[in-house]
């Protein structure tokens, strides 16, 4: 026997490594493709399913955006709010909340201090708001004005928003003098 200084690749050798190769590229093909159809699905599963949020997951809006929302209602829409033909909610509201002083609200439209009661004497405005039931971002602020005569014999009250409207507080559902 001669030796010869090449080897003869056996048949069974070269299908060995075709069958290695096809194993190999079969792994790397599955480890890039996979993943992506496996998310994919997981994705398209749960599309158009609705869940309901969790409530400490909405606390509401802020101050700031209560009030340019609520700038935007027209006067019909407050006295909706107030009157509670749109759901409501009436409180005492904070000045911050409030476009006007409690002293413009009261020196101002046709009850003028200086002019119509020069009879009485003191006069105080509270405000109150009435916040939408829903998503608490629209309110409504109106004011009672209490003028008081000097002698302390007769008292007037006056309820009117901030858009000059004078409302009837009977028809308001919320009691004035709890507080």
């Amino acid at each position: 026997m001669k030796a010869s200084g090449k080897r003869k690749i056996s048949v069974k050798s070269i299908i060995i490594s075709i069958l290695l190769l096809a194993i190999t590229g079969s792994m790397i093909a599955g480890a890039l493709i996979v993943p992506g159809r496996i998310l994919n699905s997981q994705a398209y599963a749960r599309e158009g399913i609705v869940t309901p949020v969790p409530t400490d997951y909405y606390s509401g809006p802020s101050e700031a955006i209560v009030k340019n929302a609520s700038r935007q209602l027209t006067e019909g829409q407050c006295l909706s709010l107030i009157y509670g033909t749109w759901d409501s909610i009436v409180s005492p509201a904070q000045p911050s909340e409030c476009n006007f002083s409690e002293y413009e609200i009261a020196t101002t439209y046709d009850y003028n201090i200086n002019s119509y009661y020069q009879k009485w004497y003191s006069w105080s405005a509270t405000p109150y708001k009435a916040v939408d039931t829903t998503f608490k971002t629209y309110a409504a602020i109106f004011w009672r004005v209490t003028f008081t005569k000097y002698d302390g014999t007769d008292e007037k009250k006056f309820y009117i928003t901030e858009g000059g409207t004078h409302l009837d507080p009977a028809a308001i559902d919320y009691d004035f003098d709890q507080q």
